[in-house]
């Protein structure tokens, strides 16, 4: 099935276009405007700019760029149909759906039928943890956590040699290869997570894309944590284990907490701190770090107070900075986790200590070296300024150089030629990003250069294809049609296959009567490289022309857009008819050259004097 126009329409409609970019990007007014930083790119200044007037986003440091459905499906990896169902549920709007082609209809049926398993899954695991006394309720009273959180969190429980879930999910009629393809179960049909508490995984959206299964009989040598298998759906580095429920929490308070484990965010929500996450057992990584400042750009780290939680908790610093936040820390007392440390002390205690025990980042390495150890404070030092060099702001910068140098009591000057040594020295060996490599894989600003009637044409296209004119019948026609037709006379195509590919695109709308010649539609296309161009082409119509700002009156294209349109068919028509003129020739030059040959340099150049005449270059 395929949504229907009517639903594209409603969607077009209804969205605001910086009301979703905000959910997944920090954006400040800047003007008309708002502006962030770039989502597809490590910045640190600003280059990502949304324009609420126009409907458009461009990211000047990948060169990405186009309207709320390409931002989806450039950050999010949606297809075309998953954004839009995205945003119609996000703005509540009824879905109607026509017929879909095949293709499309299997893949978009198969994620959607995967979905659907995971789900009914979590249910049937909910039901078995919930449904009666086990060794999973007995663990998670325990440790302290009640009924109302349980369910908060749809945690599961399946038995040793239970088969119930394929059991069940035959009874519903559901098909069980979704449960070999997320490999829950193996080839014998036995459920991979038996005898495990089961903590379901959700995406941003809520979702559910996986499962994390807690072995709960010690005597069992098995790994104490399972988690799903990779797979398009779930990628562990890149999902943050609660994010659904704490994001709303994470933006209203401007602050996130992350934690280690799964019990450790049902430890701070059931006490009442929602804008936590947990980063699902792996190592802090970039890709969680960025999902986290789509929403914020404080994060305090409350990894275990052991060894290995300190080293994490070193690494994490620094990977928070790299990405232009400023990390704090809450040491929990020694042998404790958020969970055993909230069951064990009263509210009070909690918030006082709480309270007391968040430290900047600086306080926290300091508080870490032996000061009777000379090489340890040396080390320290050291591993300070690393931190310090990776701040880009400067007056960030040197408050907290001028924080370091009273802790480690040195002299700020000292610190400070050690840290633009430092700074130096990366530089110097951090390869320079070449912007122009990143933002487009095939060069945009060459093919105009080259081709540049060719450009024009594809240019008017995208940017007024659906605008209507009078065509020769004294019929309304649309841009697009105009110049198809027109092109058609000659039987002359595009030199530049991606723009054959544009027109190809256009033929195939306007034969199925289809509406999609809109400029939404090639931001939105399916096609990378059509997308890209694009993209390309309105972040230069849009966002580097801004004449009227400075009060300087020019003439809108749009106002004499059929003589433009008319002059630039001409220009290309008459730059391809004289390269096939001069190909023409020296065929004729070559000694079996036939009468058909010399019929088609007559036509050719009958047909260069003519555009050559309406271009009023021939009197």
């Amino acid at each position: 099935m395929k949504i229907s126009q009517k639903t594209i329409d409603q969607i077009f409609e209804t969205v605001i276009l910086e009301d979703v970019i905000s959910d997944f990007v920090v954006l400040k007014k800047s003007g008309a405007n708002y502006k962030g930083l770039s989502p597809f790119n490590d910045e640190k200044t600003p280059s990502f700019v949304v324009s609420p007037s126009k409907e458009i986003w461009k990211d000047f440091s990948s060169g990405k760029g186009g309207n709320v459905i390409s931002f989806l499906m450039e950050h999010e990896q949606y297809t075309y149909p998953q954004a839009l169902l995205f945003l119609a549920k996000k703005y509540n709007i009824e879905v109607e759906y026509i017929e879909l082609d095949p293709e499309a209809q299997k893949e978009h049926d198969e994620r959607e039928a995967t979905l659907i398993v995971l789900n009914f899954a979590k249910n049937t695991f909910s039901t078995t943890l919930l449904e009666g006394s086990n060794i999973a309720i007995s663990y998670l009273k325990q440790r302290g956590f009640n009924n109302a959180i349980i369910k908060k969190f749809e945690l599961g429980y399946v038995p040793f040699g239970n088969h119930k879930l394929v059991l069940e999910t035959k009874k519903s009629g559901y098909n069980i290869k979704y449960l070999h393809n997320t490999r829950i179960i193996n080839n014998q049909e036995k459920n991979r997570f038996h005898g495990r508490l089961i903590f379901p995984i959700h995406n941003i959206t809520g979702r559910v894309v996986g499962f994390g299964g807690r072995v709960l009989d010690k005597k069992k040598k098995e790994v104490k944590y399972l988690n799903s298998d990779s797979s398009e759906l779930y990628q562990k580095s890149k999902i943050l284990y609660g994010i659904h429920l704490a994001k709303k929490h994470i933006k209203l308070l401007d602050s996130c907490f992350i934690v280690e484990g799964y019990t450790d965010v049902m430890a701070f929500v059931q006490f009442g701190m929602k804008n936590v996450v947990s980063n699902c057992g792996t190592a802090l990584t970039r890709e969680q770090i960025r999902l986290i400042k789509r929403f914020t750009n404080n994060i305090t780290l409350v990894f275990d107070s052991d060894k290995a939680g300190i080293l994490a908790t070193i690494k994490a610093i620094n990977l928070i900075l790299e990405q232009n936040m400023i990390p704090k820390v809450l040491k929990l007392p020694k042998d404790e986790d958020p969970a055993s440390f909230m069951q064990k002390n009263s509210i009070d205690v909690i918030n006082e200590y709480i309270t007391k025990h968040v430290y900047d980042f600086l306080v926290f390495k300091y508080n870490l070296v032996d000061q009777h150890n000379t090489a340890s404070l040396i080390k320290t030092t050291k591993d300070i300024i690393q931190s310090l060099a990776l701040i880009e702001d400067r007056i960030v910068r040197a408050l907290y150089l001028r924080k370091a140098s009273k802790l480690l009591n040195l002299q700020e000057e000292d610190l400070l030629l050690e840290l633009n040594n430092t700074k130096s020295s990366k530089h110097l060996k951090k390869p320079k990003l070449d912007n122009s490599v990143v933002a487009e894989k095939i060069n945009f600003s060459e093919i105009k250069k080259k081709h540049l009637e060719e450009f024009q044409l594809i240019r008017l296209l995208i940017n007024y294809g659906a605008e209507e004119t009078t065509g020769n019948d004294n019929q309304l026609i649309t841009f697009a049609q105009f110049i198809v037709e027109e092109l058609k006379k000659d039987d002359i195509q595009f030199k530049t296959p991606l723009f054959n590919k544009i027109l190809k695109h256009v033929h195939m709308n306007m034969s199925l009567g289809s509406e999609e010649l809109l400029q939404s539609s090639f931001l939105s296309h399916s096609d990378e490289e059509i997308r890209g161009l694009s993209a390309y082409i309105v972040g230069q119509h849009h966002f580097l022309s801004n004449w009227q700002q400075k009060d300087i009156i020019v003439q809108e294209e749009k106002d004499i857009l059929i003589q433009v349109t008319i002059e630039s068919i001409l220009r290309f028509k008459l730059i391809r008819v004289q390269a096939m003129v001069q190909k023409a020739l020296s065929k004729l030059k070559n000694h079996d050259s036939s009468e058909d040959d010399l019929n088609q340099f007559s036509r050719l150049s009958k047909l260069e004097k003519k555009i050559q005449k309406e271009l009023g270059r021939l009197f």
